[in-house]
């Protein structure tokens, strides 16, 4: 009977520190805990502006050699951020530290992630958001809050408080490349990492090299050497008819930059690398996968970056980069499709009044459209190697059809201008 005792207190114990989001640090916040030689306390609220509460939570760098000392809440039980209602993270920081400090979020116990998020004032109170990004997180335990990464301490104080979970997107994977950032793909469609923070922007030099009118830019900030930013498919990127991908870049970053692209699934990843010839204006760069395997979902871009680099970024412009026109290099964007296993083509594409839809066999093939939001706007059978699709109801913009016969599956985007 005596041998139930410690199990049955241990597990009292664990029950009574058990936290769950909110936590606001108005009164004892049990599972608080500083590591690396870093204090973490409740204290009184530094200022009232921009945050009325009366007291908030306190992290003391106190160690110039521990860079990665913070403070962590043991025993969570809300760290599920998989539902669109609860997907991202949200707290408030204070500290009198640099914009542009790196405050990281990581999820441990077991760990299951971390995303990193990027002040904008100092001396002020202000609210970051951390989107934990697809697939998201869940099962946690614990919840590390760690200022100002591969930074050295010697009492940096970073205050926080109001952790929460709010409502955020969670991006519908699109099927395959290509994509233009013309409405086809968010910034809730990609992972960033390591400090790098991912927009969707307005094209910062619209010219003959590049016309579109939004493009895709990463930030690098201080962290590790390998931060970017990720986008994984609904399927894999196959390379066994195309093998080299070309994206277009402008960064005023010096000539000979590196920019690695590196196709993804868990615990395996196969990288290509390429130097940037010009800087301030855009250019195509291309990446050969030839032998590379074809059942790798994800795509990550990194820049200033290649295997063995130890470049950090710093925020600066020169840790910018604009990225577009993601797509299969043997097949202009807008001209066809991907060749799959029902060989499709599609023209014209963009229209303004019908798609001609070229199957290449006469097949019975189920044809579905939706759009971004996964709103379902057409179901029908089709029968012969050809066939229409009446345009003239569809709100422009972008949507993707997926065509199901005996021979297989294919995935098309279209475009109605």
């Amino acid at each position: 009977m005596k041998s139930l005792v410690l199990p049955l207190l241990v597990a009292a114990a664990t029950a009574g520190f058990a936290q769950s989001l909110p936590l606001t640090f108005e009164t004892a916040t049990p599972g608080m805990l500083g590591y690396d030689n870093a204090s973490f306390t409740i204290a009184a609220n530094p200022s009232s502006v921009g945050n009325p509460s009366a007291n908030a939570a306190k992290i003391v760098k106190n160690s110039a050699t521990d860079l990665w000392a913070g403070g962590k809440i043991t025993g969570m039980t809300s760290l599920d951020f998989s539902a669109p209602e609860t997907s991202v993270l949200s707290l408030k920081i204070f500290t009198t530290e640099p914009v542009g400090t790196v405050i990281k979020i990581k999820l441990e116990s077991p760990y299951t992630g971390e995303v990193d998020a990027v002040t904008t004032v100092s001396g002020a109170w202000e609210t970051l958001l951390f989107d934990f990004g697809i697939p998201a997180c869940t099962g946690s335990a614990d919840l590390v809050i760690m200022p100002q990464p591969f930074t050295p301490g010697g009492s940096k104080i970073f205050y926080v408080d109001d952790i929460e979970q709010v409502p955020g997107a969670i991006a519908t994977p699109l099927p395959g490349l290509p994509f233009t950032f013309e409405g086809d793909v968010t910034a809730d469609h990609f992972f960033s990492f390591e400090s790098a923070l991912l927009s969707v922007v307005a094209n910062p030099d619209v010219s003959a090299a590049n016309p579109s009118a939004t493009v895709g830019k990463i930030v690098r900030h201080l962290g590790a050497p390998f931060g970017g930013s990720k986008i994984t498919f609904a399927n894999p990127i196959d390379f066994s008819v195309h093998t080299q991908i070309s994206i277009k870049v402008w960064t005023t970053a010096p000539v000979g930059t590196p920019v690695t692209l590196k196709t993804e699934k868990p615990f395996w990843g196969v990288e290509r690398s390429v130097t940037t010839a010009t800087t301030g204006q855009w250019e195509t760069l291309t990446f050969d996968f030839a032998g590379s395997l074809s059942d790798m979902p994800t795509l990550t871009f990194l820049f200033d970056f290649v295997a063995g680099s130890t470049q950090t970024g710093n925020g600066s412009a020169q840790s910018t980069f604009y990225f577009d026109d993601v797509h299969y290099t043997a097949i202009p964007l807008g001209s066809r499709e991907l060749d799959g296993p029902l060989n499709v083509r599609v023209a014209p594409n963009p229209t303004t009044e019908a798609w001609t839809v070229h199957l290449g066999e006469s097949d019975a093939t189920t044809l579905r459209i939706t759009d971004l939001s996964g709103k379902l706007v057409l179901h029908q059978t089709v029968d012969g190697p050809e066939f229409r699709i009446d345009a003239s109801s569809f709100s422009p913009g972008i949507y993707l059809a997926t065509l199901n016969s005996a021979r297989g599956t294919q995935f098309l985007k279209l475009v109605k201008q």
